[in-house]
C-alpha cells in the first residue's frame, strides 16, 4: 500500500521527508515528489502549495502518477468550532468548500460534503493517544476556501453555515480530487490561529510547531498501520 501525503507548506512536510528513507525526488508541474518508506511502508510526499487549485492537481498526481492507494493532508489551520483553539488538533470527518455557491452541487461530482474514510480516521486518532499533543484533539467537518480567515465577522459567518471545527485552504480540494479517483482520504490539522483579527500574529508564532504536530500524528499512524 502506498500511502500520499500533502502538506501546502514547506513547514508542514519537514518532519516527514527527515524520517523518509530511500527517497527519490520526481519532478512534476514545477515542484517535488519524494517516494521512499517510513519504516515498512512506501510513501509519495509533496508540497503542493497554498489553494485550492494547487491541493487539486497535486491530490491528482500523487494518487493517478504515484499510484497513492490512500491520502493524508497534514497542515495547520484556524480554530472555528467553539472551544477549538491553538494547537488543537482536528481530525476530518468531512470537507466541503465555504466559498463555492449552492448551485455547484447539481454538476458533477454532485456532492457537497466530502467524507473522510473511517479506517483512516480511526488510525488517526489512535495515532492521537499515542502522540504528546500540545493540545486536545477533535473529530468534526473541515471547510476550505481561497481566504485566509482573520476576520470575527467571517469566522462566525462559517460558523453559522457549516457548523465547523477549523477553515483552511487545500483540504475540501484534496477530498475532492480523492473522491472522483475513488481513493480513501484523511485531513489533520493542527490549530496555529483562531481564524480572528489576532490570526496574523498567531500564524506567524505558531506554524512551526502546529506543522510538527500534524506530522508526528500523521508518522504514528504510519507506525500503527
Amino acid at each position: 500500500m502506498v500511502y500520499g501525503i500533502i502538506g501546502a507548506l514547506d513547514e508542514e512536510i519537514a518532519l516527514v521527508k527527515e524520517k523518509m528513507t530511500g527517497i527519490e525526488e520526481h519532478r512534476l508541474y514545477g515542484r517535488s515528489f519524494y517516494t521512499g518508506r517510513i519504516g515498512q511502508k512506501d510513501v509519495v510526499l509533496v508540497c503542493c502549495g497554498v489553494g485550492k487549485v494547487n491541493a487539486a492537481l497535486f491530490a491528482n498526481a500523487v494518487i493517478r502518477e504515484f499510484k497513492a492507494d490512500a491520502v493524508i493532508n497534514i497542515g495547520i489551520a484556524g480554530a472555528i468550532g467553539a472551544g477549538i483553539g491553538v494547537m488543537d488538533v482536528v481530525l476530518s470527518t468531512d470537507a466541503v468548500f465555504h466559498d463555492q455557491d449552492e448551485i455547484m452541487v447539481k454538476y458533477y461530482p454532485f456532492c457537497k460534503y466530502f467524507k473522510a474514510d473511517e479506517t483512516l480516521l480511526s488510525l488517526a486518532k489512535a495515532a492521537c493517544e499515542q502522540v504528546p499533543l500540545h493540545g486536545k484533539a477533535t473529530c468534526g467537518r473541515i471547510v476550505t476556501g481561497d481566504q485566509f480567515v482573520n476576520d470575527p465577522a467571517v469566522k462566525f459567518s462559517l460558523r453559522e453555515r457549516f457548523d465547523p471545527c477549523c477553515t483552511e485552504m487545500e483540504g475540501a480540494a484534496i477530498a475532492h480530487a480523492s473522491y472522483v479517483n475513488d481513493t480513501p482520504f484523511l485531513i489533520i490539522r493542527t490549530m496555529s490561529d483562531s481564524a480572528d483579527d489576532g490570526a496574523d500574529e498567531s500564524y506567524d508564532n505558531f506554524i512551526d510547531t502546529a506543522a510538527h504536530q500534524s506530522a508526528a500524528i500523521v508518522l504514528k499512524m504510519l507506525e500503527l498501520a
